[in-house]
């Protein structure tokens, strides 16, 4: 037998146990940017239980060529599936540049998205998630309105493909000097894949607070919001005041007749045959 052949295998079996060694006690992969970045914002929001902002929002049509503006505030307050919050809408300009005063308030409390419309004298109040239920109705891709602020990393990364981003040539974001941007595109078979093609996150680099969203349908619509003026030390009674506000309106409108009130709970639960209960 050639005398190098056990000698090869004398040094291999030596070598392997010490690259078992070093292969176990290499160090995890160093994160990238964008991981990093995802880490920092839900390090920074997780003490944020109080947020609001003036509130400029932008709903373009794609296919009629259209937009409309419209001014107003956000506010909530807790985290989580705790969350309430209300945004009221205080004036409308369109795509002329035609303002109206124009009132509408949007109040999620205990699972109900309700809207409340002086102007028409008409409520509606659906249902979008169960009593109890833990899961965050805000979480990005879910749920009526996706929030900036709150989300945790992993569960972003599970739901997209994110990158480092740009400020979106949008005319809310003009004024918005060199902001942190993440862009995401929903992963395939994530609810979000169903009707959005991207979204655009833009924080402050330093406070870490939302700035903006802009979230772009497969149809081309695109929604923007600029949030003028983020605090997250918000006091309770800028929450409430405007609360009350949309709770005294949804008061009358349970007992005029003028007005319209529509309630819309969820479906009944599917049981294992496929019949309701």
């Amino acid at each position: 037998m050639n005398p190098i052949i056990p000698c090869l295998r004398r040094i291999v079996c030596l070598l392997l146990p010490l690259l078992a060694a070093a292969w176990q006690a290499a160090p995890e992969p160093a994160p990238d940017e964008v991981d990093r970045v995802l880490q920092r914002l839900e390090s920074a929001h997780a003490g944020i239980d109080r947020f609001g902002s003036p509130l400029t929002y932008r709903r373009e049509y794609a296919l009629e060529g259209d937009f409309e503006t419209r001014i107003g505030e956000i506010a909530l307050r807790g985290t989580g599936a705790d969350r309430e919050f209300v945004i009221v809408f205080d004036r409308v300009i369109d795509a002329d540049g035609h303002g109206t005063e124009e009132r509408r308030y949007h109040v999620y409390r205990d699972g109900w998205w309700t809207e409340v419309d002086p102007g028409r004298r008409r409520v509606v109040a659906r249902q979008i998630q169960e009593p109890g239920a833990r899961r965050d109705p805000f979480e990005l891709g879910e749920g009526p309105l996706p929030l900036p602020i709150g989300q945790r990393a992993d569960r972003v990364r599970a739901r997209f493909e994110v990158s480092m981003g740009e400020t979106p040539d949008e005319p809310l974001f003009r004024a918005l000097e060199d902001p942190l941007v993440l862009h995401l595109v929903p992963r395939t078979g994530t609810p979000a894949a169903e009707d959005i093609e991207s979204i655009d996150l833009l924080y402050d680099r330093e406070s870490l607070l939302p700035l903006g969203v802009r979230v772009t349908d497969d149809t081309g619509d695109r929604t923007t919001a600029w949030l003028r003026a983020p605090r997250a030390d918000l006091e309770d009674d800028a929450l409430l005041s405007r609360v009350e506000e949309a709770r005294a309106l949804i008061t009358r409108a349970e007992t005029d007749p003028a007005w319209s009130v529509q309630s819309k709970p969820l479906p009944p639960p599917e049981d294992a045959g496929g019949e309701t209960r």
